[in-house]
Parts: C-alpha cells; sequence; structure tokens
C-alpha cells in the first residue's frame, strides 16, 4: 500500500507540471492547444535516447547516448520548446480559437504517425525502453528507497517549477498575458504585441511539457506512441478546469483531484456483468459528470484565479493654426470586395487640438480609423504620424509610436481588476520581457510601485479610486468609459482615437467624459473623437471633420457646418458627387 500511495504522488508530480505548462497556454495566454501531449512525448522520447545508450537489436532510435539525467531532461525540456517554437511561430501568426486547435490536433496527429511508422526515428510502434533509474547508479538505493527518493525529486521539480511560473505570472510578462487573453485588440491598441507574447507562453508551456515527459519516462522505464493519444490531453483540461483556469494552485489541486484521486478510484469498480471494461467506461462518465456539475454550478474552477490587489493609493480653423500637424492622412483608400469603404480620404490633425469626426453611418469612419491604427490594411494612400509613415504597420507598434485608440465597445480586459487593467496600460519599456523578473526585480520593483502611485492618483482623478480592486468586467458602461480614460492618461500618447465614446452613456456621465477629455488634453494628448453626439462634439471639439462616402467633404467649427448644404445633404443621403 505505501508504495501505492508514493506512486500516485508521483504520478500527480509530474502531471502537475504537465498541467501548468498546458495553463501557460490555455489559463494564461488563452489558446487552446490540442498538440501538448505531443510536446510531453517529444520530451520524453529525447530524454531516452539521451540517456539509455544502445539497446540489442532490433531495437533502433537516434542519438543512443549515455546522458546523467539532468543533461537528458535539459535537452528534453529544449527539444519540445524548439518544437513549439516550429508549430507556434505557425499557427499563432494568424489563426485563433477553433482554428488554432484544429491546426494543432492537425500537428500532433502527423507528429504520432511519423514516429509510429518510421522506425529509425524511436523504434517506431515497438516504442523505447531500459531507461535508467535518474541518479541510482550514484545513490544505489534498494527499490523501496529510491522510489520515495524520486518522489521527492519530482517534488522538487515541481516546487522550482511553481516559484518560476509564480514570479511570472506576477509580473508584467504575466499581467500582459492575462490581457492578451481576455482582449487581444486592446492589448495590440496599448502596444503589446499579441503575437510574441502568445509565442512565448506557447513555447514555455510546451517545454515544461518536455520536461514532464522527461520524467514521466523516468518513472515508467518506457515509452511508446499508445502511451500519448490526443485524447490524454483532455485529461489535462479538465483537471485545469476542475482546479481553477489560470491558478497555478487550482491546477495542482485539480491535478490530484482528478487525475489522481477520482481516476484511480474507478480502478476499483468491478467487473459488473463480466465487462472488464466497465472501469475505463466508468471514468470516462465520471470526467463527464465533473465538468457538467462544474460548468452549472462553479464555473471558475474550485480555486479560482485571484484578483491581484491595487496596492495603491487608498482614497480654429486647420488653414489658420501654427500648430505643426501631428496626423497626416493623405489619398486614403480601402476597397471590400466590390465596394470602395475609403476613397481618396485626406485631412491632418495638429498637435494639441481635439477633433470631431462625424458622418452617416457607413461614410467609412470606423474603417479609416483601422486603417490609420494598424487594424487593417490601405490598398492606397500615406498615413504620416510625427513626421514618419506608419500606414502597413502593426498596431502594437503604431501603439508604442504614441498613437492608440479605443473602441466603439468598452474593450476593457473584465477579467482583471482596474488596477491591472491601469497597470497594463502603462508604458511597458520592456517590462514585459520574461528575463525581468529574474535578474532585475528590484528595478522592476520600484518601477511598479511608480506606477502604481500614479495609476492611483489618475483613479482617483476618474473618481474610479474605489473600484480599483474590482473586476472591470463588473463595473457599469459609463464606469468601463472612464476606465478607458483613465488608461489614456496612464498610457501617455501622443494622439488617441476615441470610437464613439458616448455610446451607451448617460448625459450626466457624459460630462464627465467632456472634463476627462479636458484631462488629457491638459497632459499634452492630442485627441480624435469619432461620435454621433453633436452637441457633445460641439461642446468639446476646437474642429470637425465630415465624412460621406469614404472620403472627407468639410472640416471647421460644428457651429458652421450645421449651416453647410453638403454637410445636411450627406446626413440625408445626398453628398454631391464632386464633393
Amino acid at each position: 500500500m505505501r508504495e501505492y500511495l508514493i506512486a500516485l504522488a508521483t504520478e500527480g508530480c509530474i502531471f502537475s507540471i504537465m498541467a501548468l505548462g498546458l495553463n501557460v497556454i490555455w489559463g494564461w495566454a488563452g489558446d487552446l492547444d490540442f498538440a501538448f501531449y505531443g510536446y510531453i512525448a517529444i520530451g520524453a522520447y529525447m530524454a531516452m535516447v539521451t540517456s539509455i545508450g544502445r539497446l540489442p537489436a532490433p531495437a533502433q532510435y537516434v542519438l543512443g547516448w549515455h546522458l546523467p539525467f539532468p543533461l537528458a531532461a535539459l535537452i528534453a525540456t529544449a527539444s519540445a520548446g524548439l518544437l513549439a517554437l516550429g508549430v507556434g511561430a505557425i499557427a499563432l501568426r494568424r489563426l485563433r480559437a477553433v482554428y488554432f486547435a484544429i491546426v494543432t490536433l492537425s500537428a500532433v496527429l502527423m507528429l504520432q504517425t511519423v514516429i509510429s511508422d518510421y522506425t529509425p526515428l524511436f523504434n517506431g510502434f515497438d516504442g523505447l525502453y531500459g531507461m535508467p533509474q535518474p541518479f541510482n547508479d550514484t545513490l544505489h538505493l534498494s527499490p523501496q528507497g529510491y522510489s520515495l527518493f524520486f518522489l521527492a525529486f519530482c517534488a522538487l521539480c515541481l516546487a522550482i517549477v511553481y516559484v518560476l511560473l509564480e514570479r511570472l505570472s506576477e509580473s508584467p510578462f504575466g499581467r500582459a498575458l492575462r490581457a492578451v487573453r481576455e482582449q487581444e485588440r486592446a492589448a495590440a491598441a496599448f502596444g503589446r504585441s499579441v503575437y510574441a507574447l502568445k509565442l512565448t507562453a506557447y513555447v514555455i508551456g510546451a517545454a515544461l511539457g518536455g520536461l514532464g515527459g522527461a520524467l514521466l519516462a523516468a518513472s515508467q522505464g518506457a515509452f511508446n506512441p499508445t502511451a500519448w493519444p490526443p485524447a490524454e490531453t483532455l485529461d489535462l483540461y479538465v483537471a485545469i478546469f476542475i482546479g481553477g483556469m489560470g491558478n497555478i494552485r487550482g491546477v495542482i489541486l485539480g491535478v490530484f483531484l482528478v487525475l489522481v484521486v477520482f481516476q484511480e478510484s474507478t480502478r476499483f469498480i468491478p467487473a459488473l456483468w463480466g465487462n472488464p471494461n466497465v472501469s475505463v467506461a466508468a471514468r470516462e462518465i465520471l470526467l463527464g459528470l465533473m465538468i457538467l456539475v462544474a460548468m452549472r454550478y462553479r464555473i471558475q474552477g474550485l480555486w479560482p484565479e485571484r484578483a491581484r490587489p491595487g496596492r495603491g493609493r487608498t482614497a480654429a480653423r486647420p488653414a489658420a493654426d501654427p500648430r505643426p500637424a501631428l496626423l497626416d492622412v493623405r489619398g486614403l483608400s480601402k476597397r471590400f470586395g466590390g465596394v470602395e469603404v475609403v476613397r481618396d480620404c485626406s485631412f491632418d490633425v495638429r498637435e494639441g487640438t481635439v477633433v470631431g469626426l462625424i458622418g452617416p453611418n457607413g461614410a467609412g469612419k470606423s474603417t479609416a480609423v483601422d486603417l490609420i491604427t494598424g487594424f487593417a490594411t490601405p490598398d492606397a494612400g500615406v498615413v504620416r504620424f510625427a513626421g514618419r509613415e506608419i500606414q502597413g504597420w502593426a498596431p502594437d507598434r503604431i501603439a508604442r509610436f504614441g498613437l492608440m485608440r479605443t473602441f466603439q465597445l468598452p474593450h476593457e480586459w473584465p477579467g482583471l481588476t482596474v488596477m491591472e487593467n491601469m497597470m497594463l496600460a502603462a508604458p511597458a519599456r520592456g517590462r514585459d520581457a520574461i528575463w525581468r523578473p529574474f535578474f532585475a526585480a528590484g528595478a522592476l520593483r520600484r518601477a511598479e510601485r511608480a506606477d502604481r502611485e500614479r495609476a492611483g492618483d489618475l483613479l482617483e482623478k476618474f473618481q474610479l479610486l474605489d473600484l480599483r480592486d474590482e473586476p472591470a468586467g463588473h463595473l457599469s458602461g459609463g464606469e468601463k468609459r472612464l476606465l478607458e480614460f483613465a488608461r489614456i492618461a496612464m498610457a501617455q500618447p501622443r494622439l488617441m482615437i476615441l470610437d464613439e465614446p458616448m455610446g451607451g452613456v448617460n448625459p450626466v456621465l457624459g460630462a464627465r467624459l467632456a472634463d476627462a477629455i479636458a484631462h488629457l488634453v491638459a497632459l499634452g494628448v492630442t485627441v480624435v473623437i469619432v461620435e454621433h453626439d453633436l452637441a457633445f462634439l460641439e461642446r468639446v471639439c476646437d474642429i470637425v471633420l465630415v465624412m460621406a462616402l469614404g472620403t472627407v467633404i468639410a472640416a471647421g467649427p460644428l457651429a458652421a457646418l450645421r449651416a453647410d448644404r453638403v454637410v445636411i445633404d450627406a446626413y440625408l443621403g445626398e453628398a454631391p458627387v464632386h464633393a
């Protein structure tokens, strides 16, 4: 019985390391990956071919080295990470959600086919065997003593992985990953490279899977293709889901509860009606029931991802304007199929001004904003910001250069606290780098402390300080708008484009938004507002641009535009062609 419990505990530690790797990919970055068990398999195979030496014929496999286990495990971890780098570099470039899952499932099926059918790689269907017990050639322990030692070694590996991931989770890198998971477009709009963050998380998670595979091979002493069907990955997903997606401790709890206690308990079910497969069927039924119960009563898991406390404070016409053009748009065009949505659109925005952009529905306003901020690529035209042409740049690069945007619907990071939303809006300045929590921890803490103090000041200014520890998704529509303005102030862009900020906002809160825009201008932010509320624009804007049929047809103070026949016709759908 003692040996059985030790074996279960060892298995729990190994599977916890695997699940923590998958949690980085799914729980932190939000990517559903079905190739994960392939990385576990590569880790197991590479650990074996670098440590078992040469087995007698007919066994065939590469390398056949006889390295000590720590070095073999390191090679296994790196091999899984490199494979994930290749898969992720292709799949994460364009694909998301179910499409990414399909590609990763295809990748693991191809990998399994190659390994199974190409015998000289890892001995084909027969697999590998004879892996020496790590360290026992030096320790010379008894079977009972070695099992206890190996449990302690696996627990030490799990503890090291836990500490490393805990530090990453609390770092700007971890916060940026959660922002990508919650709302990709908002993360890109605030200067985060979604592709780079997701790819980094994918490689880290796969590398941990490779480490888990190396430990699994050392525990079992053998490995072959029947040990890693793609369905095995689903067990890890269930453990993460039940324990608490995104939470390191919750994942470990889920592994021991789901993959150790519940699954092992099904082995003691007798073979009813003479059917030996009853226990296997009961296991699958139990897992399905656990998922249904969790989705009905505890969808956040037994140990949900915790909110990070705030720890902040407690309580004129363009022709006559001498200011330089910060944004200069010339001949911007975009066609979707046979429809030219934006057509030869040209305008400029002077530094330090508040500019409104109006026009009837379908005028091309939102598309023009997408083209300017990098969320779409123009077919023709030039977008010059701060003296540099930026058309074709990625959204995160444009944001880091100082041109940011909001969206028609608030794009907060709903699962993160108000304070975390503010911290993510702060200029990254390289703080998201994965090495900083380990090699520049002191400087990082000081920078984070300064950012929290500044975030607290801004939240107080925007009357959100009391909500700093509240998940942003729990705020009202108006409070989410105010949070957007607070994040803009935190980000310190040179120019901000606000896409319909008054949408769904009551008039009382509209006055607070007007004050918020004045505060941004006082901080040196140039503002462009896409809006239908003309009274609001007349209150806050220096100049208003009018779009119709994909181009700017008029510009000037709103009072003058109200009497302009071209503008009136445009809103009635009768803009003259020559305009």
